[in-house]
């Protein structure tokens, strides 16, 4: 089968194994868009931001066309030591026609990747910077074999009850629960100053604990105390679990690496560490008590842990959220750091999803979903025109103005007939734009 869409500019083939079929692609397209446009069930677990290898592809003819590989290819090119004609399909846009084979052809993880886009709007999984905390109950197991098993369970219903008020006041939550020990995760909900929302948070923690101390030694003759560690890294975030069973989960290097973290206080024979990634963030908010060096398990490089006693000042994140200017009111979204010139990021914002885009000293922000057909717009590609282009038509909007550049000219073959002439019915639609700044190192969405 060969799909023939009409596009403007540069036009080529890439001919599919073991789909056995061929698909036109823009030149402004990446390999993964032009495939999720032709309806071709290409998994990309993190979202196409170049951050996990589930969209790659081995190069059979046509590797001399292939764009230069971006610094997330590379990166993760380095790590997984992928060889040269082993690409990302999300990274990669061509200048002639290419013969490619997709990698990942498993057939439950295809079924779960349709089964995860239909039920919820996006990706399967997507990558996010977080502050990670683990916290673990020193010497639990010894502890709960002096006591009746009612007791153990009260204490542990009650400690994690408290624990979770704690981080939910600091604008984080318990991700998950192993044994006596939890993960808790700040910044999942992209809002500002994670690593001091979440150090403020195991500095209450031990503070609570340590108010608990007295009436553990009386009720139950236990010495009780925790450990923390905090790390600060990209992680995936996702839907994990069998059919009627998933919940949201947390995986990656960076969650190893808060264990990790926790587990370096028994040596060094302190309460809470955290890493040096997640101390860059808060070091000139932060009083240190004492810093390690240590070799963290899987690891032959000594890392330096900082010992947090005391934090000054306030989260940015409570700081000046909103102010007026111009005759406008702006919210703070984001740190300016965070998004790079053409890299695009998709937040939460007054209960929709917002894309905020980055590209030729231009900001844009704009619903996720296409004014088209309401499809989520987080795959689509910037073009070097400075424009953006619907991942699932050929449908182009000026980034400055949300202008049509480009509107649909055609339908996919499985789309009946009367839905075909609705869609050509359907008037070209602008992208709306949200008044959106550069300001004090923060980015600002204009609104309520």
């Amino acid at each position: 089968m060969i799909m023939i869409l009409f596009m403007n500019g540069n036009i080529f083939k890439i001919s599919l194994i073991p789909d056995n079929t061929e698909i036109s692609i823009s030149e402004d397209e990446t390999i993964l868009t032009a495939s999720l446009r032709n309806d071709i069930q290409h998994l990309h677990a993190c979202g196409g931001l170049g951050m996990c290898s589930t969209c790659r592809v081995e190069i059979l003819e046509g590797e001399e066309n292939l764009s230069p590989k971006t610094k997330s290819e590379q990166s993760l090119s380095e790590k997984l030591e992928l060889p040269n004609n082993i690409r990302l399909a999300c990274q990669t846009k061509i200048k002639g026609d290419v013969k490619i084979k997709r990698l990942l052809l498993d057939q439950k993880d295809m079924i779960l990747a349709n089964q995860m886009t239909k039920n919820s709007v996006g990706s399967i999984g997507s990558t996010k910077k977080l502050a990670l905390m683990f916290v673990d109950i020193v010497a639990f197991t010894p502890l709960s074999e002096q006591l009746p098993s009612y007791d153990v369970m009260y204490i542990l219903n009650r400690y994690f009850d408290d624990m979770g008020t704690i981080v939910k006041k600091n604008g984080g939550d318990i991700n998950n629960f192993i044994g006596d020990a939890f993960l808790a995760a700040f910044g999942i909900d992209d809002k500002i100053d994670p690593v001091y929302r979440c150090t403020q948070a195991a500095i209450e923690i031990l503070e609570d604990v340590d108010n608990k101390k007295k009436v553990f030694l009386d009720n139950y003759n236990i010495d009780f105390d925790v450990r923390v560690g905090i790390h600060y890294g990209e992680a995936i975030v996702g839907m994990l679990g069998n059919a009627g069973n998933q919940r949201l989960s947390i995986i990656g290097q960076s969650v190893n690496i808060a264990s990790r973290v926790e587990t370096a206080n028994k040596e060094a024979e302190t309460r809470l560490l955290i890493s040096e990634e997640a101390f860059k963030e808060i070091e000139d908010r932060a009083e240190v008590e004492d810093f390690v060096r240590v070799k963290l398990k899987g690891s032959s490089q000594r890392s330096t842990l900082y010992e947090i006693s005391k934090l000054k000042g306030k989260s940015l994140e409570s700081q000046d959220d909103k102010i007026f200017e111009s005759g406008i009111f702006w919210n703070k979204v984001m740190l300016s750091k965070d998004l790079d010139n053409g890299e695009k990021k998709k937040i939460s914002y007054q209960n929709e999803e917002i894309l905020i885009v980055r590209n030729d000293d231009n900001l844009s922000a704009f619903s996720n979903l296409c004014p088209h057909m309401n499809l989520p717009l987080e795959m689509g590609q910037i073009t070097t025109d400075n424009e953006f282009l619907c991942p699932f038509h050929d449908s182009k909007f000026c980034l400055r103005t949300g202008a049509v550049k480009k509107w649909v000219t055609t339908s996919a073959d499985w789309m009946p007939d009367e839905a075909v002439e609705l869609t050509k019915a359907i008037k070209e639609i602008p992208l709306d734009l949200l008044p959106i700044m550069d300001k004090d190192g923060y980015i600002w969405i204009g609104g309520e």
